[in-house]
């Protein structure tokens, strides 16, 4: 649903860096979503390779059955579809909103909720981006590895941060919209229906 707030008859052109920054942002969306999909891809896959091993496990007892580093790498790819996902899902306006409230709430109110709930919203993905980089710089000043795997666990946490970080890009985009009186959200970002 497109923003109640924000009408872009309404709104002046942006004019200096805030077009290419809008730009960019929106680019680093769809890429960030893109990535998201690759990494659900992924996920499905290492879980279709975990059932079949198991299955051929039973047949052949031999074979071993599992996959020992399924779960592990299930998991970084879970919080890689998480993070990604909501960086391109707060661009193209998949988030869950309390539309009633703002329907109900006359353009100024409406400003006002958009752009407090921007400013938290940052304030939150800005601190998770934070404590992740953090995280991983730890992990990879300390040389710590994955017990399971063996996989130094910088490389999980980086690219977990980097989601972090994107949300985070995404939700200062969002507010640089906000108070520029543009649209928050992007419709041709959404995924079709099946009717489609």
């Amino acid at each position: 649903m497109a923003s109640p707030v924000l009408h872009p008859a309404r709104a002046a052109p942006p004019s200096g860096m805030a077009p290419a920054v809008l730009r960019f942002s929106d680019g680093v969306a769809a890429a960030s979503g893109a990535f998201a999909s690759l990494c659900l891809v992924a996920l499905l896959l290492l879980i279709l390779a975990e059932v079949g091993a198991g299955l051929l496990g039973k047949l052949f007892p031999g074979f071993g059955g599992e996959i020992t580093v399924a779960w592990e790498y299930g998991a970084y790819l879970m919080g890689a579809v998480f993070l990604f996902g909501a960086a391109a899902g707060l661009r193209a306006g998949t988030h869950i909103r309390v539309s009633i409230l703002l329907a109900r709430a006359g353009r100024g109110f409406t400003l006002v909720l958009e752009l407090v709930a921007t400013l938290i919203g940052l304030f939150v993905t800005g601190f998770l981006a934070w404590a992740l980089v953090q995280f991983a710089l730890r992990a990879w000043s300390s040389g710590r590895l994955s017990s399971g795997s063996l996989t130094p666990l910088w490389i999980p946490d980086a690219v977990l941060a980097l989601g972090a970080v994107l949300l985070a890009v995404q939700m200062a985009t969002r507010l640089l919209r906000v108070l520029l009186g543009l649209p928050t959200e992007d419709e041709s970002l959404k995924a079709g229906s099946v009717g489609e």
